[in-house]
């Protein structure tokens, strides 16, 4: 298990690393504060808020919930709620199935398909299971929508002006 946390961090650097270097040649950037992968910029939220008013903050911020879509993302996303709270807590993504009951959809409209659920997940405990969160131990877990969880914005790079 610890060489697979070792692996997983090494990627994220690497994956880091590489999003920075990118950012220089492609003429992109991030915000401040903010944390670039590929095309995207990744934010952690510290102040727990519904998963509704966590997406409206996203889009305040210029975004929307984190949407995931491939180990990479989900391992830097994991390990910006690890910097950012001290450790893997309950933490609001973009993915829900509040419209229509296992069909799980992203608050920016990407294509959902990649998850990372944990074992039995999602269970729609209780029948209002609707909205997801990455647990502490960095899987996912269908939970209500109105508990309050920290959460992870994304909004693409803005291309600087020349």
């Amino acid at each position: 298990m610890a060489r697979l946390h070792l692996l997983v961090v090494l990627c994220v650097i690497v994956a880091l690393s590489q999003a920075r270097f990118s950012n220089k040649i492609e003429d992109h950037n991030c915000p401040e504060g903010w944390t670039q992968l590929d095309k995207y910029c990744y934010i952690f939220e510290h102040e727990p808020r519904t998963f509704s008013d966590a997406e409206r903050v996203c889009t305040i911020l210029g975004g929307n919930l984190a949407s995931i879509n491939s180990r990479l993302e989900n391992a830097v996303v994991v390990e910006l709620i690890r910097e950012g709270a001290g450790s893997v807590v309950d933490t609001w993504i973009g993915l829900h199935d509040a419209i229509l009951e296992d069909n799980f959809i992203w608050t920016d409209g990407e294509t959902f398909k990649f998850s990372n659920f944990g074992a039995g997940q999602p269970d729609n405990t209780g029948g209002n299971e609707d909205c997801v969160e990455i647990r502490g131990d960095s899987l996912w877990d269908d939970d209500e929508c109105t508990d309050l969880n920290p959460f992870v914005c994304i909004r693409p790079v803005e291309e600087k002006d020349h």
